[in-house]
């Protein structure tokens, strides 16, 4: 039966710039089908001087949510009224959920990036190393997460070298007993680094369109096979990064299971209801 909407169909969705391929409205809305909702997920892209306009119109308009995906993650935080205090922590905001007018900021990011990594890559943080590209919004919830976890040494590198700094300042006072270490791209250690890593994530922009033909890490040389490149972007399926790491004989994972169940996370936290994750890959799977 195709659903209808009208008067009374509450609205939720995305916002963020470029996200013609973003797969969030097609999941979400495939669960409110799922469950007979009266639930409408809008994808609405927003230009980075509108996004003070946009988040005050999350009242205006009586939205009852919104996922904020790059490259407002952290800047959306200076037009909340409230903000969970984990997502404080990290400094980063992947979720708003509207309650009467007053706009409250989570991060789903974090429990959906450590769901992806034990359901899907059977893969145990605690006491291991990581090496890490890209130090914006994304970054600082996967960061988080591996903390949270017990990882033992972490290395984040960024063109911008202040920012991967700016992580290990703001991270290291919550995880004293974890080594954060700051480096720009260009550093002579990265080969060092990746050698003793047991998992590589890329937190960049880079290899999504616009950039399909970009990676943050050229050499393929760097993979080895005890990695676990995991790569945040899933559209394409398999960017260069993971084509490289797989051609290493390196474990990979893109970005749809993280983005599977942080939005299961976000989708409780507007509606109550919660899907199972394995549930959700299977309506994706069998629709496409």
């Amino acid at each position: 039966m195709k659903k209808e909407i009208n008067g009374k169909t509450k609205i939720i969705g995305l916002i963020g710039e470029n996200i013609e391929n973003s797969l969030s409205p097609f999941i979400h809305n495939q669960i409110i089908f799922k469950y007979s909702l009266d639930y409408c997920y809008l994808p609405f892209q927003v230009r980075w001087t509108d996004l003070k306009d946009a988040i005050q119109g999350i009242k205006a308009l009586n939205i009852k949510g919104v996922n904020i995906t790059f490259p407002y993650k952290e800047k959306v935080i200076d037009f909340l009224d409230e903000v969970e205090e984990s997502a404080r922590r990290i400094g980063a905001v992947n979720t708003i959920v509207n309650n009467k007018g007053i706009l409250t900021g989570y991060n789903t990011d974090v429990i959906g990036f450590k769901r992806s990594l034990q359901e899907y890559g059977k893969f145990v943080i605690k006491q291991k190393k990581a090496v890490i590209f890209g130090a914006g919004g994304a970054a600082r919830g996967v960061v988080y997460a591996l903390l949270e976890e017990g990882i033992e040494e972490i290395c984040i590198f960024n063109r911008t070298l202040e920012k991967a700094k700016k992580i290990k300042q703001d991270f290291s006072s919550f995880f004293p007993r974890s080594c954060i270490n700051a480096f720009s791209l260009d550093e002579e250690n990265l080969k060092d680094k990746i050698e003793r890593a047991h998992i590589i994530v890329n937190t960049t922009s880079l290899g999504m369109p616009p950039q399909i033909d970009k990676t943050p890490l050229p050499d393929e040389k760097l993979f080895h096979s005890n990695l676990l490149a995991y790569d945040l972007i899933y559209h394409p399926t398999k960017t260069i990064f993971l084509k490289q790491a797989e051609r290493a004989g390196a474990k990979i994972i893109n970005g749809l299971p993280m983005l599977v169940n942080q939005g299961i996370e976000s989708f409780y936290l507007w509606t109550g209801l919660k899907p199972e994750g394995k549930e959700v890959l299977e309506i994706f799977r069998q629709v496409t």
